[in-house]
């Protein structure tokens, strides 16, 4: 107990100094989206914007009622409906930061403004696309439209991830170590091993709270305890499975399961969020199955790049 009282300290110790608001602001950033076409096309775009496709959740979309009667999301929509005969309001377009337009008119509004976007519901890879496209509104998409959610939620589980994973292979590295609190990273405590607690799974939580439409409140504090029971799971599994790993082999092996385990508890917590429902150990070992190839493939990857910037100093 006196070990899990220490880790708890030293944890919230480094949380006083993340500034969970600066999700809220980022959140409630302001964005203009233009709707560009006919009334029927316009309805179709604003039942997709407020869809959620999740694979492990099944949510009704809303009617066109439930819809309309969305204030924040008609605050951040600039409706420009287009029939056969008229021209569209060209200054009102220029002010939108992008637009989703109808396939039939789509080079016609090209005309006025760059970030255009043809509309395919059915179109799998467009919110990912979106997103890409413009990362600095990034949050305020997804905290506003579910259509985001799911795809965001992997780029930031996915970012933590890779840092986790590189953490594990330059730690081996002290010249390589960034310096206190100038990014949030995974603390290799010696008395809990690699991945017990950290820091950048908490800094995550607070990510998927913001980007999964809710407004971060004290309230949220109490979820830590999730991401403290994860870790704790998390270490267990480690455990067990660095027993057996060859010394050669066990900063690959470390390194993998940082990104496997932090993946994992990625999608616990989106989990958790959404469906307010704690994940069962059968369905965390599966998910770190299932990522651990991909973190072979990263730990492989990120310790070449850590031998070409040795190697220098090797032969000098």
């Amino acid at each position: 107990m006196g070990q899990e009282t220490f880790l708890i300290n030293k944890i919230w110790d480094e949380l006083s100094q993340i500034n969970m608001h600066k999700v809220n602001r980022v959140c409630q950033h302001n964005i203009q989206i233009g709707l560009v076409g006919s009334t029927s096309a316009i309805e179709d775009m604003m039942k997709w914007l407020v869809s959620f496709p999740y694979h492990n959740f099944t949510f009704p979309v809303p009617d066109n009622e439930e819809i309309h009667s969305n204030k924040e999301m008609l605050k951040r929509l600039i409706i420009i409906p287009v029939s056969t005969k008229e021209e569209f309001d060209k200054e009102k377009l220029k002010t939108s930061d992008f637009c989703i337009v109808e396939s039939r008119i789509v080079n016609e509004v090209k005309q006025f403004h760059t970030e255009v976007y043809p509309f395919d519901a059915a179109d799998s890879n467009l919110a990912a696309q979106i997103l890409a496209n413009h990362e600095r509104i990034r949050f305020a998409l997804s905290h506003n439209f579910p259509v985001f959610r799911p795809e965001h939620a992997k780029i930031e589980i996915q970012e933590t991830a890779i840092q986790n994973t590189a953490w594990v292979v330059i730690s081996t590295l002290p010249a390589y170590l960034p310096v206190p609190h100038r990014t949030i990273v995974a603390p290799l405590e010696m008395l809990a091993d690699f991945i017990v607690l950290t820091l950048n799974e908490v800094k995550l939580m607070f990510e998927l709270i913001g980007l999964l439409g809710e407004k971060i409140e004290l309230r949220h504090i109490l979820d830590f305890a999730v991401v403290f029971g994860l870790a704790k799971l998390s270490k267990g599994i480690a455990d067990v499975i660095l027993k057996s790993i060859p010394t050669h082999a066990a900063v690959l092996t470390k390194a993998a399961l940082a990104y496997a385990l932090t993946w994992s508890i990625g999608e616990a917590i989106v989990f958790f969020i959404v469906g307010r429902q704690r994940c069962n150990l059968s369905f965390f070992m599966q998910r770190v199955r299932h990522h651990f190839k991909n973190g072979l493939t990263e730990a492989q990857a990120l310790m070449k790049k850590k031998a070409l910037a040795e190697r220098p100093k090797l032969e000098g």
